[in-house]
């Protein structure tokens, strides 16, 4: 990739269809700062399980600190050792004094290689076990060792090389990695849930969102339409799915609706290919889909609650399309 030219490399987190959302910003941000090395970061709440950037300072020689991520089971004994007796607190707006990391990294291929040749491409080595009871005596499964890219900046000898930047966490972070019944408890806690049904929601909740700071006027759901979905509730707004050959960047999808725009709560839109413009579009029922030169209408794409009989792609979320 560096003898082709290519300048940035992407890390993206599988479990996180919304990390690609944030691809064409989180490049500008690191060209207009030069950086090594950038994280997608979102405002996390104390003790949720997810990783926090830090500037860790050395206390034998306070010229050399390191940027970098923590993981979450390290996270609070460090703080109360070492910055506040009450560990990971909230600030004045309710969320932890540390980013979360949402492991979205961008690394400047020419340095990344020249690090990697001057180390044989070793990083320092980590363990994070996952405990099955309080007391920390139990596995809860197998524990590994790994080597984590985001431990790259301790190769890193100068400062000024690596940065985080902030999202909104609706933008670009709902992990689908957690069970029926963890996402269930992480709700019960009053922090994300981390299953599929809430990463399928944001999916959609992310392109209405999207849409309306783009003019679109997106009629809201009504408050009886809120369902439980194995613990888990929401009310969907309209269906919509944007491909990446209609649009990728918020101005490509503004300029792709002109005038008054308007799609109601239930209705359904599927855009999968990049000549379609709209203008004063009434969407007020049914579907409408847009792929190889075709505009085919038909009737809006509902949920309904999952049954004991249904498939186990289903059973993940809650709910299924209706037939």
């Amino acid at each position: 990739w560096k003898d082709m030219g290519k300048e940035w490399m992407i890390f993206i987190q599988d479990t996180n269809a919304l990390a690609l959302k944030a691809i064409p910003s989180i490049i500008g941000a690191s060209k207009q700062n030069n950086w090594q090395m950038n994280t997608v970061c979102v405002p996390r709440m104390p003790g949720e399980s997810m990783g926090a950037i830090c500037r860790l300072v050395n206390e034998a020689d306070t010229t050399k600190e390191i940027v970098i991520n923590v993981e979450y089971n390290q996270l609070d004994s460090l703080l109360k050792a070492k910055w506040n007796k009450d560990g990971d607190i909230k600030n004045d707006i309710g969320y932890s004094h540390f980013p979360g990391n949402t492991n979205t990294l961008v690394f400047k291929i020419p340095e990344y290689y020249d690090n990697l040749a001057k180390t044989g491409g070793v990083i320092p080595e980590f363990v994070n076990p996952k405990y099955a009871n309080a007391e920390k005596t139990v596995f809860k499964s197998p524990t590994r060792l790994e080597c984590m890219m985001q431990d790259f900046p301790k190769l890193l000898s100068s400062a000024g090389e690596v940065g985080f930047t902030m999202y909104e966490t609706w933008y670009c972070f709902s992990p689908a990695k957690n069970n029926i019944n963890d996402a269930a408890a992480c709700v019960a806690k009053g922090i994300p849930s981390y299953g599929a049904a809430e990463a399928e929601f944001n999916f959609y909740n992310w392109t209405n969102k999207v849409l309306a700071i783009a003019g679109v006027d997106i009629q809201k759901p009504d408050a009886d339409k809120v369902e439980d979905y194995n613990g888990m509730k929401f009310a969907f707004g309209p269906k919509i799915l944007l491909d990446p050959t209609f649009a990728i960047t918020f101005k490509e999808i503004k300029e792709k609706f002109v005038g008054q725009n308007k799609i109601a709560a239930d209705a359904s839109l599927l855009l999968c290919e990049s000549q379609v413009y709209f203008e004063n579009l009434d969407l007020a029922s049914g579907s409408l889909t847009c792929k190889n030169g075709n505009k085919v209408p038909g009737k809006p794409i509902t949920f309904e609650k999952c049954t004991a009989g249904d498939p186990e792609i289903y059973q993940i979320r809650g709910y299924k399309p209706s037939k």
